[in-house]
């Protein structure tokens, strides 16, 4: 049987095709690629300088 994709209106069984994967805007990028950063940079300073040199990072910049 032959199957048009181009068909217009949408065939009455049902079928739809699958919605494309969602993408992460600019600011969600940037937001996630910080934090990322942020992790990583506390989970390699964090056991060599002690938690007390973290929470003093983090009263610094807030």
């Amino acid at each position: 049987m032959f199957y048009d994709s181009n068909a217009w209106p949408p065939p009455p069984d049902g079928y739809e095709p699958p919605k494309p994967p969602a993408r992460l805007t600019c600011p969600q990028e940037r937001v996630m690629i910080g934090s990322i950063g942020l992790f990583l940079l506390v989970m390699f300073v964090g056991p060599l300088a002690g938690s007390s040199v973290i929470a003093g990072l983090i009263a610094v910049f807030s």
